[in-house]
């Protein structure tokens, strides 16, 4: 596991690209990147896979699998929030750290399905289901969904 972790984080995938600016599932405006992939488990992805529906439930690190096969650790969000859009395409807008660029803090997150994009965390508050803000502090968790109360 340590390996693997070493070789995600390294970016030690042959033939990859690591200029981000050459990404086509990273864009960068105004300091601030855009990462869009599907929600997924870290294990799959060091495999070079998106997780199974059936990993849902699972104790996984979720983060951003891209299309092209990158990982992007959400850095500052509870694992349970991402769990809770597990599979579900995202864009996450925020910070991607150096050098290896693979661990971005969201400023904000979208929730993307066709041409719509609801926004689900912005500056430290996520919104729920109900359009109630509230930080992680304050929300509450249960039954799997952050909900601000």
């Amino acid at each position: 596991m340590i390996a693997a972790l070493s070789l995600i984080i390294l970016g030690c995938n042959p033939g990859q690209d690591t200029d981000s600016e050459s990404h086509d599932h990273m864009q960068e405006s105004d300091g601030t990147h855009t990462v869009t992939g599907k929600l997924s488990g870290f294990d799959c992805a060091v495999v070079g896979s998106l997780c199974p529906t059936t990993h849902r439930g699972a104790d996984y690190t979720t983060g951003v699998y891209t299309e092209d096969g990158s990982f992007y650790f959400v850095v500052n969000i509870p694992q349970s929030f991402l769990r809770q859009h597990f599979l579900e395409t995202v864009e996450v807008e925020g910070t991607v750290y150096d050098p290896y660029e693979k661990a971005v803090e969201p400023e904000a997150i979208h929730l993307v399905e066709d041409d719509d994009r609801r926004l689900v965390y912005e500056a430290g508050y996520f919104i729920d289901e109900n359009n109630g803000r509230a930080t992680f502090q304050e929300g509450t968790y249960r039954n799997g969904r952050w909900i601000a109360e």
